[in-house]
C-alpha cells in the first residue's frame, strides 16, 4: 500500500511531501496581495476567537 503514493509522486514529478507546508511570508514582505489578504483574514479570524472566549469568560464569571 505504501508503494502506491510513491509511485504516484514520482509519476507527478512532486517531492515528498509537496502539499504539506504552507507558504510563509519572505523576509522581504509577503509575495502577493492574496497572501497578504489571506494573512490579515487569519490574523482577524483568530483575534475574534479569542475575544469571544473572553467575553464568554466574562458572562460565566458575572453570572456566578
Amino acid at each position: 500500500m505504501s508503494e502506491e503514493p510513491k509511485k504516484l509522486r514520482k509519476l507527478l514529478g512532486l517531492p515528498p511531501f509537496y502539499w504539506a507546508a504552507p507558504p510563509k511570508p519572505s523576509r522581504k514582505g509577503f509575495v502577493n496581495g492574496q497572501q497578504r489578504r489571506f494573512h490579515l483574514i487569519m490574523t482577524a479570524l483568530k483575534v475574534a476567537k479569542v475575544a469571544a472566549i473572553a467575553a464568554v469568560a466574562l458572562m460565566i464569571i458575572g453570572v456566578i
